[in-house]
C-alpha cells in the first residue's frame, strides 16, 4: 500500500468497518504530529494489530483491499470493505 498517495485502509470506529478514504489517509500521513504513530508492517503483523484496534473485525483479504482502491469505488467518499 502506498499511504503516501492515500493508497491505505483505515479502521472506522463510526460505522465500525474498515474503509479506504484517501484524503483522511494524506491528512493522517503528513501531519507531523502523527509520525510516530504509523509504520510500515508484514501482512501478519497488520492482521494481529487490525484484530486489536477494531475490536475483532479482521483486515479485508488482499483482493477486497484491492476492490477498495479501484477508482470507481473511490469517487462516493470512504468505502467499507466487502467483509466484516
Amino acid at each position: 500500500m502506498d499511504v503516501g498517495a492515500g493508497n491505505a485502509i483505515l479502521w472506522d470506529h463510526r460505522s465500525g468497518h474498515w474503509a479506504f478514504d484517501p484524503a483522511l489517509v494524506v491528512r493522517f500521513v503528513n501531519d507531523y504530529r502523527n509520525v510516530d504513530r504509523f509504520e510500515t508492517v508484514d501482512r501478519a503483523t497488520a492482521e494481529r494489530v487490525a484484530e486489536t484496534v477494531s475490536g475483532g473485525h479482521a483486515l479485508p483479504d488482499e483482493d477486497d483491499i484491492r476492490a477498495m482502491f479501484a477508482p470507481d469505488a473511490s469517487a462516493g467518499g470512504p468505502q467499507p470493505s466487502g467483509r466484516q
